[in-house]
């Protein structure tokens, strides 16, 4: 028989747990220390659901790490790690007796070994998970809880956006500002951060005054924050969704929030 682990139980009359406290093993484990990527090129970029994917082993990561944060072995006969793609048929990939454990990839064929599945079979969106299962001495088997024992990796187009650009900011009532040569910095993959945003000169309105987007198959748009990363409280909001042009220029379009009313910007960046 088996029962979801969904927490570190300390009472008998949680509702939450399916068996009683004198027969969990009084475990707490993280997998937060856990890191990975699946990042590749679409061979059709106007049909994504359908499009099998060109994979570079420079896009390809894992480092599954699962730690004990509490409890002790007392009643732990092994430890197994699986994992599935959009929740499909289980793979074994590990089976310890006790923790750490780490796993690691570098390629594309690493990820769906043991699946049944072709790396030609996979699309932009599908989402490998690894996740830790616990064998009691008395052959109980627990899932942790996914907040404590699953990390999850999506398979997304691989981004590059990071460089040198030349920035022009256009306002909806056609004021516009040249600030020059800026960089765009990444933050994860996917995930940047400009340095100016709007017409202010970098340095005029903060110390740090860039907005963050996102690169999704060369769609870009910038998620809800407060400007300035967060140094004002004006909202910061996506409008229309920019993109990467095919000579590798960037246009990204956002709102800023004004007690006045809102006004819409589109940032053109000319690689260098």
């Amino acid at each position: 028989m088996f029962f979801a682990l969904t927490l570190f139980v300390g009472c008998d009359t949680d509702p939450d747990n399916n068996a009683p406290v004198t027969d969990e093993a009084g475990l707490v484990i993280t997998v937060d220390d856990s890191s990975g990527k699946v990042l590749g090129t679409p061979l059709d970029a106007n049909d994504l659901e359908n499009s099998e994917i060109a994979f570079n082993d420079a896009d390809i990561a894992l480092d599954f790490v699962s730690l004990l944060s509490l409890g002790n072995y007392n009643q732990v006969s092994s430890f197994e790690i699986v994992k599935t793609l959009n929740n499909g048929p289980e793979a074994i990939v590990g089976d310890v007796s006790t923790l750490p454990f780490n796993l690691t990839y570098d390629t594309i064929d690493e990820y769906v070994s043991g699946l049944g599945v072709e790396a030609s079979d996979l699309r932009i969106g599908d989402v490998f998970t690894f996740k830790v299962k616990l064998y009691q001495a008395d052959g109980d088997l627990y899932y942790f809880a996914p907040s404590m024992g699953e990390f999850s990796v999506v398979v997304n187009c691989a981004s590059n956006l990071a460089g040198m650009y030349d920035v022009t900011a256009t306002r909806d009532d056609g004021a516009s500002v040249n600030h020059g040569i800026e960089p765009v910095i990444e933050i994860s993959p996917g995930y940047y951060k400009t340095k100016t945003t709007g017409l202010w000169a970098f340095g005029a309105i903060a110390p740090d005054q860039g907005f963050n987007f996102n690169d999704t198959c060369s769609t870009l748009t910038v998620p809800p924050q407060n400007l300035a990363q967060g140094y004002y409280s004006n909202e910061v909001n996506p409008t229309d969704d920019g993109s990467v042009l095919p000579n590798g220029n960037l246009e990204i379009n956002y709102e800023i929030g004004f007690s006045a009313g809102n006004r819409t910007y589109t940032n053109v960046y000319v690689k260098q």
